[in-house]
């Protein structure tokens, strides 16, 4: 194996999807966090819509929804989507890591409306230059992610909030370190954070999850050019858990080979999302301030 400066795999085992809502401190207007939208037929109900992100009028059958922010833990899992190409991670110099499989066992949202953790990213088939790669203790070609949280955030503002492209970040979740391993004889550290949005693309055009009761759902990680992840920018939530404030930032992905400096990199990954067990259902809402 040559001496690649080959740029760690953020190996995020992906980013959160199901539907986000926002909070009048938020840096947009309206409210952004995970919760459960709830058929609840009854005059007490404040919506009408199954999003949960508009007001019943005056009409008693208008009341159809009520709106429980997330105060437990809901569990998923993911797996590479069937027949799409390697999970890669590709440095600003080519050079690249890229893995055959990918799944996750292990992560959480919650208990906290706007909080994700404990997720780790379980890869396969991993090598950079001819050269297997694995984490300490596993086997040749596997890398675990160390634990990962997040929280939601908005990545596009519309001019109407419960229309905003949103997203969500994974960080290591005890350092800045998200994975470390080595490739053949040389060590590898990941650093940073990467960013997914909250929907995926059909035909060219983005579909979004938000507002959406959803038990499985596409997350896409999409690296446009070596080193250059796609979003790379966005306004988090700032609830403390990945981002302590709520101000448009840049949050990527870096890696380094051995005592070379950090180089910033993009994942290339298309993984399936479901919530485990897959009857539970979870929304990430975005709606406008005044009614949520």
């Amino acid at each position: 194996m040559k001496r690649t400066r080959i740029v760690g795999l953020c190996l995020l085992a992906l980013g959160a999807i199901f539907a986000f809502t926002a909070s009048s401190a938020f840096a947009v207007e309206g409210s952004l966090e995970f919760g459960k939208c709830v058929k609840k037929e009854e005059a007490a109900s404040k919506f009408k819509n199954s999003g949960c992100t508009k007001l019943a009028g005056g009409e008693v059958a208008e009341h159809k929804f009520e709106w429980t922010p997330l105060s437990t833990i809901v569990k998923f899992t993911s797996k590479k989507k069937e027949l799409t190409g390697k999970a890669v991670l590709e440095a600003k110099n080519g050079n690249e890591i890229s893995c055959t499989e990918q799944v996750q066992t292990i992560g959480e949202y919650g208990p906290g409306k706007t909080q994700i953790k404990n997720v780790i990213g379980e890869f396969s088939g991993c090598e950079a230059s001819g050269a297997e790669c694995n984490s300490a203790g596993k086997a040749a070609g596997h890398i675990d992610t160390f634990k990962l949280h997040g929280e939601p955030g908005v990545v596009k503002k519309e001019a109407s909030e419960e229309k905003n492209i949103d997203g969500t970040d994974l960080r290591g979740e005890t350092s800045e370190l998200l994975a470390e391993f080595t490739c053949g004889p040389l060590p590898v550290k990941v650093r940073g954070g990467v960013i997914t949005k909250t929907g995926y693309t059909k035909e060219g055009k983005f579909i979004r999850n938000t507002n959406k009761m959803l038990n499985k759902a596409t997350v896409e990680f999409v690296a446009e050019k070596p080193g250059k992840q796609v979003p790379e920018e966005w306004t988090p939530l700032g609830s403390g858990i990945s981002n302590n404030k709520k101000e448009l930032i840049k949050e990527f992905l870096e890696g380094k080979v051995s005592e070379a400096a950090y180089e910033q990199s993009g994942q290339s990954l298309i993984t399936v999302q479901k919530s485990n067990p897959t009857t539970v259902k979870v929304e990430l809402r975005q709606c406008k301030q005044g009614v949520c």
